[in-house]
């Protein structure tokens, strides 16, 4: 197996966490997941935050508790806790559990959640909000003595009893595809995670990337035989009228920039020779477009996305533990292409 992390590349994979799934089987289903990322060599896997959703934290600590290396990558939205509260939680767990979490900073949201939560910030007033945040968060991490006097927040020699230990501070992203959200991963120093346009759309110079680094989340079936692939995908993600309108309905309420601007992406439903398929997407199965194909196929569109300057990929929920090795195929032949 290869090393993926000694090429500079980061695969998670994406843990099932919405209370409606089987209540009853919820745990069993998370720590299998995560599991099964433990198995094939992915350095974690994204857990969801959101109103529908088990507490992201709560959710991350079960996870480690029942895996070896797991990390989970947790969903952090500003208005969920604060930031002492989140440095906090981050600390005990790397002083329970001798082990790490991620943090995919996040600014929005659905918007009835954010409606829930009295939350009336503007779309770029969001990200601004989550620049002070974070930053105030990192600090306290590393051990520092924070005051600061913002707009959104106001912290008084505030700081850790137990910092987290240098090896095991967390990797840092921002999710968004706005102006917006490249200004605050910029801000910050870190990378930015965002839905993928077409592979060579997205990599192309006038589109402006992070300069701390890039990810993207997006689902991946690859099979050794492009038919198979084809056929898996379409019995997973039938393009149905109910799940147009799901969409549309979601499009109405939309608060993000980058809903839109997927949807907006002008390939069909079926188009022959292209690995990116965004019916998944369109017709409401899952949040992100995917890459169809035999491995090479599958390859060729992440090495487009590597050429570009992608390094972290985060993979839609897996049915079976086979989807997650799959993908790692075609990653790995990828990523051999680029070392070569």
């Amino acid at each position: 197996m290869m090393d993926l992390a000694a090429s500079g590349v980061t695969v998670y994979s994406t843990c099932r966490s919405s209370i409606g799934y089987n209540e009853r089987s919820h745990l069993r289903r998370l720590v299998e997941i995560a599991g099964w990322a433990d198995d094939a060599g992915y350095r974690g896997a994204l857990i969801y935050s959101d109103n529908t959703s088990i507490d992201s934290l709560m959710a991350a600590q079960a996870a480690i508790a029942g895996t070896t290396s797991f990390v989970p990558l947790v969903a952090v939205q500003p208005v969920d806790r604060s930031p002492f509260t989140l440095a906090r939680a981050v600390s005990s767990l790397a002083h329970l559990y001798d082990r790490r979490i991620d943090i995919n900073f996040v600014s929005g949201g659905f918007s009835r959640d954010l409606a829930v939560q009295g939350d009336t910030a503007s779309h770029d007033a969001r990200y601004d909000r989550l620049t002070e945040y974070a930053k105030i968060v990192e600090e306290l991490l590393t051990g520092g003595m924070v005051t600061f006097a913002g707009e959104y927040y106001n912290v008084r020699r505030a700081r850790l009893t137990a910092p987290v230990p240098h090896d095991l501070l967390p990797k840092v992203y921002v999710s968004g595809s706005s102006p917006a959200s490249l200004q605050a991963g910029e801000a910050l120093g870190v990378g930015q995670l965002s839905f993928p346009l077409v592979p060579e759309d997205f990599v192309s110079p006038d589109i402006r990337k992070n300069k701390y680094g890039s990810g993207i989340s997006v689902g991946i079936i690859a099979r050794e035989d492009s038919a198979e692939a084809w056929r898996i995908a379409h019995k997973r993600f039938p393009a149905t009228p109910e799940g147009a309108e799901r969409m549309k309905m979601l499009l109405s309420a939309a608060v993000s920039s980058w809903q839109p601007q997927l949807a907006a992406v002008p390939i069909p439903d079926d188009a022959p020779g292209q690995a990116y398929w965004l019916v998944p997407f369109r017709y409401h199965h899952t949040f992100c477009p995917y890459l169809v194909g035999s491995y090479d196929e599958v390859a060729q569109a992440v090495a487009t996305y590597l050429d570009g300057g992608i390094r972290t990929f985060v993979l839609d929920i897996p049915e079976e533990p086979d989807d997650l090795w799959h993908a790692r195929t075609a990653i790995e032949r990828a990523v051999a292409a680029m070392d070569r």
